[in-house]
This record gives C-alpha cells, sequence and structure tokens, in this order.
C-alpha cells in the first residue's frame, strides 16, 4: 500500500511539472507592449471598483482611462469649473492608481450610438442645447475638444492620448465625413503644439468591411500611431448562432490597418473576445472559454512580431452584476450585453485560462 502511496506522488508531480512547463513554455524572453485594461468595473458599487482597480495594480503595467460619456463643451471652451461628477470620477481613478502604470488617455469626439456624429453633452446642462446641432468644423467645438483632452491629460499625466476612438465607421455621409476630417486635421494640428512628444493619435475599428479600411487610410494623417479596435468575435461567421472560432479571422485582417503605414508605431487600443454566447434580439453568436484563450495567444503572438507598443484588454471582468444594477434603475441596453462575457475573469470572479496567458505574458520585461 506504502508503494502505491509513493507511486501515486510522484505520477503527480510529473503530471503537474508537465502541465507548468507546458503554461510557461512561451517562446519570448521579453514583451515590446504595455499591458492595460480600462476601468470598467464588474459593478456600479465600491466593490466593484475596488476589484477593478486592484487588477489594475496587481495585473497590468498600464491603465487605460476611457472617458466616453460626452463633452462638457460650454464649460471647456470658457474655461468654466467642470461638472463635479466628471471631478469626482477623475479624483477616484488617480487615487485608485498605483503611480507606477503608464496612462492612456482615450475620449470620444463621436456620439456612442452610432460613432458618426458628435458626442453629446457631459451630464445635464443648460447649454445642452446650444451645442447640439453645431458642427465638427465649428471653430467652437475644436477649441472647446481640444480644451478638454489637454484638461484630461494634464489631470491625468498622460502618457498616450487617443483623441476619437472607432472614427472609421463605413456608414458616413461624403459631406459629414468631410467636416469630421477637417476636424481631426486642426485638433491634431493643436494637440501636437500641446503635446509635442506624446504620441496622439485617433484608433480605427479593425473590420473586414473594405469601407472601414478606405475610410482609416483618409484619417491615417491626422494620427501619430496606427491604433486598432478589435473585436472580431462580432466579424467572422454569422450573425446567427456563428461561430466565434479565432481560426476564422482572416489572416490579413490586422495586417491591413498596419500597411495603412507601416512607419508609424501599431498598438491595441481595446480589444476583448467573448467566452459566453451573446444573445441579442439581432445577434446571436457562440463564445466559449476556449476560443478566448486561442484569440489572447494569436493576438498576443501577433503584437510581438509587429513590436506592438500596447495592448489594452476592454474589461478585466464580466460585467452581469453592473448590467443588472443599471436594469433595476429603468436602463437596457443589448449593446452593452455584447461585452458582457468578454472578461479575463468571469462574474462568479474565476479566473478564466485566458488570464492565465495575459500572466505568463505580464512577467516578461517591457523592451
Amino acid at each position: 500500500m506504502k508503494k502505491n502511496y509513493v507511486l501515486l506522488f510522484f505520477i503527480t508531480i510529473i503530471v503537474l511539472f508537465i502541465y507548468s512547463c507546458k503554461k510557461e513554455n512561451l517562446k519570448y524572453d521579453t514583451r515590446s507592449f504595455y499591458l492595460g485594461v480600462t476601468t470598467c468595473p464588474p459593478d456600479i458599487t465600491t466593490t466593484g471598483y475596488n476589484l477593478v482597480y486592484s487588477f489594475i495594480n496587481n495585473n497590468c503595467d498600464m491603465v487605460s482611462h476611457h472617458f466616453d460619456q460626452g463633452i462638457p463643451w460650454e464649460e471647456a471652451y470658457n474655461n468654466l469649473p467642470m461638472p463635479q461628477a466628471l471631478i469626482d470620477d477623475l479624483n477616484r481613478r488617480k487615487q485608485k492608481t498605483n503611480s507606477d502604470k503608464k496612462v492612456f488617455l482615450t475620449l470620444g469626439a463621436l456620439n456612442t450610438s452610432d460613432r458618426m456624429g458628435l458626442a453629446g453633452y457631459y451630464g445635464t446642462s443648460t447649454y445642452a442645447d446650444t451645442w447640439a446641432n453645431k458642427h465638427f468644423n465649428d471653430s467652437s467645438v475644436v477649441d472647446a475638444y481640444v480644451k478638454f483632452v489637454i484638461y484630461l491629460a494634464n489631470q491625468l499625466h498622460a502618457d498616450f492620448i487617443n483623441f476619437s476612438p472607432e472614427s472609421n465607421i463605413g456608414g458616413w455621409k461624403a459631406t459629414d465625413f468631410e467636416e469630421y476630417k477637417q476636424f481631426l486635421s486642426m485638433v491634431y494640428t493643436k494637440l501636437k503644439v500641446a503635446f509635442p512628444n506624446t504620441p496622439c493619435f485617433i484608433s480605427f475599428i479593425a473590420s473586414s468591411d473594405p469601407k472601414f479600411l478606405a475610410n482609416a487610410k483618409q484619417l491615417e494623417p491626422y494620427s501619430d500611431w496606427i491604433t486598432i479596435s478589435a473585436y472580431p468575435c462580432f466579424d467572422i461567421g454569422s450573425p446567427v448562432h456563428g461561430s466565434t472560432n479565432p481560426a476564422l479571422i482572416p489572416s490579413g485582417l490586422f495586417q491591413s490597418y498596419i500597411d495603412i503605414n507601416s512607419s508609424k508605431p501599431f498598438a491595441v487600443a481595446e480589444t476583448g473576445y467573448i467566452a459566453e454566447d451573446v444573445n441579442t434580439a439581432w445577434l446571436k453568436k457562440e463564445g466559449t472559454v476556449q476560443w478566448q484563450e486561442d484569440y489572447v495567444n494569436y493576438l498576443f503572438d501577433f503584437c510581438q512580431k509587429k513590436h506592438a507598443k500596447f495592448i489594452v484588454w476592454w474589461t478585466s471582468y464580466d460585467y452581469d452584476a453592473a448590467i443588472n444594477t443599471f436594469s433595476a434603475g429603468g436602463n437596457t441596453s443589448e449593446m452593452a450585453a455584447l461585452w458582457k462575457d468578454t472578461g479575463l475573469i468571469d462574474e462568479n470572479l474565476v479566473q478564466r485560462p485566458s488570464y492565465h496567458v495575459w500572466k505568463q505574458w505580464l512577467k516578461l520585461p517591457v523592451q
């Protein structure tokens, strides 16, 4: 009987050693990119915020501060005091993030509904109607927006600035897109005066739709880097019960955006991949933890070969609880449900296989 226990002990040790070697077996000694996530919490509670900032402080070397709730246009334009809710948000971000993290600032010049109109007003304001019908190329819009970018960048000591995410939607009307290009040109020029040594760029949705790529090519002159917003799980397969196996990702999808100007640095401004099924009125996609892990492996290997500067995973935790909180208050959004199950950690705080891949890469020094 004793011999059997000894044999079982050694078999267990060998199995654990083999498993350990498999997990540690990265083919690189260094990585080119920083790793970061957004501050999107799993729930709008103290516990939820504590979880996400703990993840950032313990599992990242970069933090992604993403602002997409509108612009305080009047306050920025006339140098008025900023809304208290914004000040409170900034204070939380600064207080809860360790000072050793690289800081990536993203803010939306475009609305969140279709990414083809001017961003709305931050919060409620008597000035909202005044700004609602302004055009992108209005000098007051440009000036207000630049001032707000500068304000946030200085508050957060940004190392990288994405001043207009997901700018290349394929459905733009020609006249509107021309105004938007004028806006970006003027904003970019002013930001480079304010931040001559800070990378300032816009990000492109990495879509296989040729219209998206064509628009990105027109916007490239207004960007220091080529950065992408990549959620290929929604771009591949059928919209109804479509497979999200990363093997279906077109081999040249990400490369086609790098090729817009391969002399510029490349980064992934935001990305994610579902680990569970998505089931909305207009989209049904299959998701598995294995496919999510496969995507992380695919993405990190691609980014290492292309000397990417950073990778931002959109959400560290699944946010089922946050959606339930909003729903209880009468706010529902099927769009929010699309990214609900893209966390490296699920809603029960169970680490997914992709989390362990992340941790192995995090051990590598950045060079």
